[in-house]
């Protein structure tokens, strides 16, 4: 075995070129797997990792949000459950207060424990046009127990009662160093002294300042850093949950308890580990695919040196050997450096990425496991592209060799028999399947389908041959010499058959999936109308907001009777009417109005809808007309969950009209009177007759009406602008035609170089015979187009079947609720075939594949010996 792999080695060095494609085709897959396995376990945060950024130097973090005794897990201590048999919610909800929490802990750990307060809770921070929501922490951030919990970003921590410190992204937003800053309910003015941020999430909004700066106020979560002065074990922290109070534990994460669950969950999903199986073997198949031809090739080269072999005594076994060697010596390398690439990209990508993320990566961690088995992939991915030339070799004939002529491998001719059969039954699982196994069903059909293609391509290769009469010289030529070397060409076909087979499938799928979800949208209101949700008594700030930002814009109120969706603040049941037509996702149950109100919420003028409102009828939406032109309605209460009827008002004017108003009904205000309800403002309108809110009115007036009386506390809930559906699934399907035209591009530019290096002797034929240099451009050009259209389109067809089969359990709803029909659910299978993007890989991709050949093709050629066969 030494010396075969020492003629590998030395044939590598001699055949650079060749060299360098199959280190590219195997090391590349690598480098794109090895990287992303970095950046994956870079990016999550594990509970050790994010130790130093919870509880800094401390023993252990406290919460004590009450003392209903609970169970948490070892790493997490805001993950809390009850089990079977122990205490549960309705306990005593009391928070814990410091006083308190310094007894237990000098009790349990000393009296020399210490303990660090932390507040957290959500407050306003007035900006210059209104007020930004942004968590609050009030502690000593100076105290050595916290280092590690924020980073000073400008200036310093707060010293002092009355400082303040932010977030980053208050900077941007226009705050200064020195200025005054009004933060809470009542607005108390703070110095600010520096921006803040915390490691993990510096792009919160965030506020820091001293312990009792603000007014006194419950903090959402009261929280302690304790200083034990030992280590905070297991058990410990199984008697803090006794008492309602969860430890994060610094011993306990680094030397977790055994037998214990934890938050990063474990066991293997049976599913996904299927998934990951068939995708690695597509890969290896690509890989094979792509690399075999470059073995191949690299036999002819060997044929006279491996002739020598046998010559001298070498039989079957060492032929395969020396050729194996060469998948083990080029596979191992590519395997080397596509790892060591992987690394250092992964290392590049987290540094570059980094500040652009919302949540940063954690510490730089390389799964040296997870690498090992990648690189046994890539080297095993080398041996197996190099096993049919290996056993090739040992076929070979020696006379021949030695004779420097060719000799070509015998057709398999019951391969294009099984893989017709192969993908038959591909398509059938592949329409079968999905309804017992859904997604998996086409996706195995797929794979099937591929095998197949791939035992079918050869003879597809061989069949283009036979009619390429009628082409053009240089493309009949380029045509006829794939066929006639179809080891060397059908692999590259096949290869670029099988990306471009799966991606057809995944564009389908997502193109579909996309369709359904922009037939299932519903508009809440007409597009380009936009409504602004108040409360009672908050409309003068809703008002002064809009004009304050859209000065002259009219804003039509929306009120209307309480209905079954209605908020109620009263400490007593409310009363509600219950009309017979109810919107989903709309404005309201009904609105009390007339012709203005119905051209806000219609987006037009209805003549039916404003004559039944002028004529005092109430006007109902998608609902059956109501016998006899009158309906009654139920006023009701809520009672144990349930509607209680107290009364009914019966004999209303109403008629039904099918039109969509994003209510349930419109309601005349003389009607509305004989409800003895009141009225609810449901919030102002903009009609898109009278302007249309841009994305930067809309976030202008969002942070006013924070700003506005109450909207501090969370009572102006919304505004919403009705955009259409408004997603786009261009990026997605752009991203997938770029990966295919890139892997097609790639095996087609392969195969063609490695048809040039190969047919040398045949072009200097044609050189020999007066052809001139475009000529040979064109040969070369025709066959890298070949190989690109016939891969390319047989990789469409064959993913064809299988995309329109994952499209039945992609858009079809399993259940359609009652009264949904209407609502765009009942719809049954969409499918939607993204042409463009199938065109871009099938007509684009040969074109380039044609013109980067003909740019690349020497007009020279080397001197090549040709001899007769």
């Amino acid at each position: 075995m030494r010396a075969a792999y020492r003629i590998a080695w030395r044939d590598a060095r001699r055949s650079r070129g060749r060299t360098a494609l199959v280190l590219a085709m195997i090391g590349l897959p690598v480098l794109v797997v090895s990287t992303m396995a970095v950046l994956l376990r870079t990016g999550e945060w594990t509970p050790r990792e994010a130790l130093p950024y919870e509880i800094g130097r401390a023993d252990a973090r406290l919460t004590g949000t009450a003392r209903t005794p609970v169970n948490q897990l070892p790493d997490d201590d805001g993950a809390t459950f009850f089990r079977e048999g122990e205490a549960g919610p309705g306990g005593d909800e009391r928070p814990w207060t410091t006083p308190e929490i310094q007894r237990e802990a000098a009790a349990r750990f000393g009296p020399s424990a210490r303990l660090v307060p932390i507040g957290v809770r959500k407050e306003a921070v007035r900006t210059p046009r209104g007020s930004r929501q942004a968590e609050v922490t009030e502690t000593d951030a100076r105290d050595p127990l916290l280092r590690g919990m924020f980073e000073v970003r400008k200036g310093r921590l707060p010293a002092a009662p009355d400082e303040i410190a932010l977030g980053p992204v208050f900077e941007k937003g226009g705050f200064r160093l020195g200025a005054p800053v009004r933060v809470g309910r009542d607005g108390t003015a703070k110095k600010l002294v520096g921006f803040v941020a915390a490691p993990r999430a510096p792009k919160e909004a965030t506020a820091l300042l001293l312990p009792g700066a603000l007014p006194a106020r419950q903090a959402d979560r009261p929280q302690w850093l304790l200083a034990a002065g030992k280590p905070v074990t297991w058990s410990d922290v199984k008697g803090l949950n006794a008492e309602g109070i969860t430890a994060l534990s610094r011993a306990v994460v680094l030397d977790p308890p055994p037998g214990e669950p934890s938050s990063r969950g474990g066991g293997t999903d049976a599913s996904g580990v299927a998934v990951v199986a068939m995708a690695v073997a597509m890969i290896v198949l690509e890989i094979v695919l792509l690399a075999g031809p470059a073995f191949a090739v690299g036999l002819r080269r060997q044929r006279r040196q491996l002739a020598l072999v046998a010559a001298v005594g070498g039989d079957a076994p060492h032929l395969r050997a020396v050729v194996l060697a060469s998948g083990v010596v080029i596979g191992g390398a590519a395997a080397l450096l596509g790892t060591a690439g992987g690394i250092a990209a992964a290392g590049l990508a987290a540094w570059t990425l980094n500040p652009r993320t919302a949540e940063p990566f954690g510490p730089f961690e390389v799964p040296w496991g997870l690498l090992a088995a990648t690189m046994l992939l890539g080297a095993g991915s080398g041996v197996l592209a190099a096993l049919a030339p290996a056993l090739q070799a040992a076929r070979m004939d020696v006379v021949a060799a030695l004779a420097g002529r060719r000799d070509r491998a015998p057709a398999r001719r019951g391969w294009p028999i099984a893989g017709g059969l192969l993908i038959a039954a591909g398509m059938a699982l592949s329409l079968v399947g999905v309804r017992w196994w859904r997604e998996y069903g086409a996706a195995f059909g797929t794979v099937a389908i591929i095998i197949g293609c791939v035992m079918v391509g050869p003879w597809v290769v061989g069949l283009a041959g036979r009619a390429a009469g009628a082409l053009p010289l240089p493309l009949r030529l380029a045509v006829r010499d794939g066929a006639r070397n179809r080891g060397r060409a059908a692999p590259a076909v096949a290869a670029i058959m099988t990306a471009v087979a799966g991606l057809t499938v995944l564009a389908i799928g997502a193109a579909s999936d996309f369709a359904q979800n922009r037939v299932e949208y519903r508009p809440r209101l007409p597009d380009g109308s936009a409504l602004l949700r108040a409360q009672d008594g908050r409309e003068d700030g809703v008002r002064q907001a809009l004009a304050r930002e859209l000065p002259g814009v009219p804003a039509v109120p929306l009120r209307g009777l309480p209905g079954p969706d209605s908020s109620c603040l009263s400490p007593t049941p409310c009363p509600l009417a219950s009309f017979p037509a109810h919107a989903d996702d709309g404005v309201a149950d009904n609105v009390v109005g007339g012709a203005r109100e119905a051209r806000l919420l219609l987006g037009r003028d209805v003549p039916e809808v404003t004559g039944a409102l002028a004529a005092g009828k109430v006007v109902l939406f998608g609902a059956p007309p109501p016998a006899g032109n009158t309906i009654d309605v139920d006023v009701s209460v809520y009672e144990n969950d349930r509607l209680k009827k107290l009364r009914a008002v019966t004999g209303v004017p109403a008629v039904a009209v099918r039109a969509d108003a994003h209510v349930g009904a419109l309601v005349p205000p003389r009607v509305a009177a004989r409800f003895g309800l009141p009225l609810q403002t449901r919030g102002f309108g903009v009609d898109r007759a009278d302007h249309r809110i841009t994305r930067d009115e809309q976030d202008r007036l969002a942070e006013r009406l924070a700003g506005a009386p109450g909207g501090a506390e969370g009572v102006l809930d919304a505004i919403y602008v009705e955009r259409g559906f408004t997603s786009s699934n261009t990026l997605p399907l752009l991203l997938m035609a770029l990966a295919g035209a890139v892997l097609a591009l790639g095996g087609s530019l392969i195969a063609t170089g490695l048809s040039a290096a190969d047919s040398r002797p045949d072009l200097a034929t044609l050189a020999a015979i007066g052809a001139r240099p475009r000529t040979r451009r064109l040969l070369m050009m025709g066959q890298a187009g070949f190989i690109a259209v016939l891969g390319c389109w047989l990789g469409i067809a064959a993913g064809l079947v299988p995309g329109i089969a994952v499209a039945r359990p992609l858009t079809t709803p399993e259940t359609v609720p009652p009264g949904e029909q209407s609502a765009g659910l009942a719809h049954g299978v969409i499918v939607d075939i993204p042409w463009t993007t199938l065109s871009l890989i099938g007509i684009v991709v040969p074109l380039v594949a044609m013109a980067a050949a003909g740019l690349f093709t020497r007009s020279r050629l080397p001197l090549a010996r040709r001899t007769a066969a």
